[in-house]
């Protein structure tokens, strides 16, 4: 089965894509099918073919069942072999929990580093306002026509969430900060979530970190180091590890007052 989507993606994503489409196909789930749709990179076009996730939410018309899930896992075990594959992150979510909140929904079947687990994942008014306002529709009803209603309130409420709850908390613990990998999920989480809330428009993490560089000199060594993780340029950073780390907690101490004043107005 030939994928048509109205946007343009990498061919190796196209590729992968029709092989989950046909495996969905192949095992009969096609038959409750309501659409496939991406979200994440791909639908802010920020992907990057060598480390981005393929962001996917499958709609069905009901919940799957124990058979299904057992063939759902055996597809997604097929697609671990290839490289995207393994990187594909995503949720099987019943039409009637389109557009709820995890604590609305019963446990639900999902996928991320490559493993198929059943629970509850990346539901928030974010994926939603993604997928609603900037998803791509792989197959199926159109993205944009899916039957729910998000408010960008809904979406600052979550990001308010995030912040004074997830973010706050992770700053009592500053030694998280001596992994690299922590502290450039916090410093481009950040830079994301303070130009999101200046501009009203959900954008990637790269944006969000560029915005951060071209707006703020104070935190340039500490954004300048992770500019250098993320485009894998192999250089020496600037900061020492410790140095680098107490930046961090000074620079989320900043980015969740800059947050409380924008929410504020």
């Amino acid at each position: 089965m030939g994928i048509v989507m109205e946007r343009s993606i990498p061919e190796e994503v196209k590729l992968l894509l029709d092989k989950y489409v046909n495996g969905l196909q192949e095992i009969g789930v096609k038959e409750k099918l309501v659409g496939v749709y991406l979200y994440g990179s791909l639908a802010l076009g920020a992907f990057h073919l060598e480390t981005s996730d393929v962001d996917f939410v499958t709609v069905t018309t009901e919940q799957v069942n124990e058979v299904e899930k057992v063939k759902i896992r055996e597809l997604h075990k097929k697609l671990y072999k290839h490289d995207l594959g393994k990187r594909m992150d995503g949720m099987y979510i019943p039409l009637v929990d389109v557009g709820k909140q995890n604590h609305e929904m019963s446990p639900y079947l999902y996928c991320s580093d490559g493993k198929t687990n059943e629970g509850h994942w990346d539901i928030n008014s974010v994926t939603w306002w993604t997928l609603k306002n900037q998803g791509i529709t792989v197959c199926g009803k159109q993205a944009n026509e899916l039957s729910y209603a998000v408010t960008w309130d809904d979406v600052v409420s979550t990001m308010k969430y995030n912040v004074e709850q997830y973010w706050s908390e992770k700053v009592k613990r500053p030694y998280l900060f001596l992994s690299t990998e922590w502290v450039e999920f916090a410093v481009v989480t950040m830079g994301r979530i303070i130009y999101t809330l200046e501009t009203e428009r959900i954008i990637s993490k790269d944006e969000g970190l560029q915005y951060m560089m071209a707006s703020s000199k104070e935190w340039e060594p500490l954004l300048q180091d992770v500019y250098r993780m993320r485009q894998k340029e192999g250089m020496k950073p600037s900061l020492s590890r410790w140095r680098r780390a107490e930046m961090t907690k000074q620079y989320l101490l900043f980015g969740i007052e800059e947050c409380k004043k924008r929410w504020g107005r």
